[in-house]
């Protein structure tokens, strides 16, 4: 049965990395492409995914979900998009927020090859999270409800509440009627976080940051290879054990009643 599974993963660091590894991942993908759709989850918007796909080894996928969560795009036509995605709640300003963010010399606005209409990106190096609970606070003042994320030590996202990785992939499995057992999810930065906190399977690779090693869930398989090998691992894990967890989902998939778009309510579903 096509798509029975659905794995969503990050690119940069996670499938990139180790030629080779990605090679062998691909090769395996291949021969699973009946039972296992794929979905890259990454910072770079649609193109600069495309281009990748197609200067390395990395497979088709059937969707890429960009710019952070903020488009979900079907491949390889990108003009066709996830309807209903993004949703979010409260009020978005982008300019304002800029101009208010733009008080802090911690943070250094991106390029705006970086940027979309619901996401600025800034360069932001060892934050504390005292201060990354100031910012949101200071922009809870000005009526904004924000989703703040940070990783790497280096990148801070700054989107809508409610646009995220994780409630993305909840809206595209949703459209493919898939429920969180069949979802198996892998990343190794704090951008990846939310991926991991919506009752998915999910793959740590060895290489993953602090972020994400610190994960502790009969859930989440922590690989002890890195990149490609590491998701590789994972997977072979997962389907191996398919039968064991298809019973079982844990953990809310849903952030707030504004997450679940409209077919899940319609269904009951996720």
């Amino acid at each position: 049965m096509r798509g029975r599974y659905l794995l969503v993963t990050d690119l940069d660091g996670t499938l990139l990395g180790n030629d080779e590894a990605l090679r062998q991942f691909a090769e395996w993908y291949q021969a699973q492409r009946e039972q296992l759709r794929l979905v890259y989850n990454s910072g770079r918007l649609f193109q600069s995914t495309v281009d990748l796909i197609n200067s390395t080894a990395l497979p088709e996928p059937d969707a890429v979900i960009g710019g952070v969560s903020t488009e979900v795009r079907y491949y390889p036509d990108g003009d066709d998009v996830l309807l209903g995605w993004p949703t979010f709640l409260g009020h978005w300003d982008i300019d304002d927020i800029q101009a208010i963010l733009a008080e802090y010399d911690e943070l250094q606005l991106q390029p705006p090859e970086f940027q979309t209409p619901l996401k600025l990106s800034f360069y932001a190096y060892d934050l504390a999270a005292d201060f990354l609970a100031r910012l949101q606070r200071r922009l809870a003042t000005a009526d904004y409800r924000v989703n703040v994320v940070y990783s790497s030590g280096r990148d801070l996202d700054v989107m809508p509440t409610g646009v995220s990785k994780g409630s993305a992939i909840v809206h595209l499995a949703c459209k493919w009627k898939l429920r969180s057992w069949q979802v198996i999810v892998s990343g190794v930065t704090g951008s990846n976080l939310s991926m991991f906190l919506r009752g998915f399977r999910g793959i740590v690779p060895a290489n993953a940051h602090k972020e994400l090693k610190g994960l502790r869930s009969p859930h989440i398989y922590h690989s002890e290879h890195s990149y490609a090998a590491g998701v590789l691992e994972g997977m072979e894990f997962w389907l191996k054990n398919a039968k064991q967890f298809t019973a079982t989902r844990v953990g809310p998939m849903l952030e707030s009643p504004g997450d679940k778009c409209r077919c899940c309510r319609a269904r009951g579903d996720l």
